[in-house]
């Protein structure tokens, strides 16, 4: 059973509503827990919202549309 996109995003963004990240970091964070064609969809997602940085509740959502 995959983690949920909660768990998955939890230690990355440390739950603070504040924290925002780039697609490198995304990636960077991300990479040992996710299979790379489902972090590819997602890093693409977060570049189709066109902001430099997303926030936590941001990538849960984008993560949740892709799985």
């Amino acid at each position: 059973m995959e983690p949920a996109p909660q768990e998955l995003l939890a230690d990355l963004y440390g739950y603070d509503q504040d924290a925002h990240f780039d697609t490198m970091q995304l990636r960077e964070g991300l990479a040992h827990q996710m299979p790379p064609v489902q972090l590819d969809k997602f890093i693409a997602a977060v570049e189709g919202t066109g902001d430099r940085a997303i926030d936590l509740e941001t990538a849960t959502s984008l993560l949740n549309a892709i799985r």
